[in-house]
């Protein structure tokens, strides 16, 4: 072997090296899950239980149901953001069961002391696996609304995809990961984020109803990626949160009573 081509092999070992360390890096960075997990179902309180979902991999995961004991309501499925864990969202769902709303907080892998590693095929699993055991609950298409926040609206937007519920609401939502990416790694961004997430390839796609909020002054998911969103889809309601951050949205959960309410529930 040459000498040229050896070093055009070494280059070549250190560039993929180098790839696939970035890769790892930014699964990293991209899923720095909570730990704290879900407390004891006599611990939730009266209106709340244990949902507990086998996923087709083979994982066991936990989610929290808090009804609103009100009879044919409409079902929430909250997807929780980044850094987060299904039990920091009990008050959320506490303020909407007051409303007239069921919700269930959905957990993923990795998150909230589940088992598992996150990646993007494995939420999907995730998400597909609660979705199939409120189905069991007798929970119908017309009483599901899907919502999902930061990291969790683009497990939300591609169950939407797979099977439309009544109502999409997005909160703080990402085109893609590739797309936030960039914002670190630059234009290798596509080459290096190993999960894609793509919503905007997806959201103009959806057979049901879309509402997106988004913080104007939003320091994490820009502000512009919600519009694209928005331009992209076919029946989107478009709410700009006027000077709110990506964690400063008190008035979320009002909000959210709105719109489900706007579609016909609660």
């Amino acid at each position: 072997m040459s000498s040229r081509l050896l070093a055009a092999l070494v280059v070549a070992i250190l560039v993929v090296g180098l790839v696939l360390f970035l890769r790892s890096f930014a699964r990293l960075l991209a899923f720095p899950a909570s730990r704290l997990a879900l407390p004891p179902a006599e611990q939730l309180g009266e209106r709340a239980r244990i949902l507990s979902f086998r996923t087709a991999d083979g994982l066991t995961l936990r989610a929290a149901w808090v009804s609103s004991r009100s009879a044919g309501a409409p079902v929430a499925v909250y997807f929780h953001g980044n850094a987060e864990a299904a039990v920091q969202n009990l008050p959320l769902a506490a303020a909407l069961a007051d409303g007239g709303v069921d919700v269930v907080l959905a957990e993923y892998r990795g998150y909230g002391g589940q088992p598992g590693r996150p990646d993007e095929a494995g939420l999907y699993a995730d998400g597909t696996a609660l979705l199939a055991t409120l189905t069991a609950e007798g929970v119908a298409r017309d009483r599901l609304v899907l919502v999902g926040r930061s990291l969790g609206s683009g497990v939300a937007v591609e169950l939407a995809l797979r099977a439309p519920p009544s109502l999409l609401i997005l909160v703080s939502p990402y085109t893609s990961f590739p797309d936030l990416g960039r914002s670190l790694v630059g234009p290798l961004a596509p080459l290096v984020v190993p999960d894609r997430f793509d919503s905007l390839g997806k959201v103009a796609k959806l057979a049901c109803p879309v509402v997106i909020l988004h913080g104007t002054r939003d320091e994490v998911v820009p502000f512009r990626m919600g519009e694209a969103l928005a331009r992209a889809g076919k029946n989107v309601r478009f709410l700009p949160l006027e000077g709110r951050t990506h964690n400063d949205l008190p008035e979320l959960p009002a909000l959210l009573l709105a719109e489900i309410r706007r579609e016909g529930g609660g």
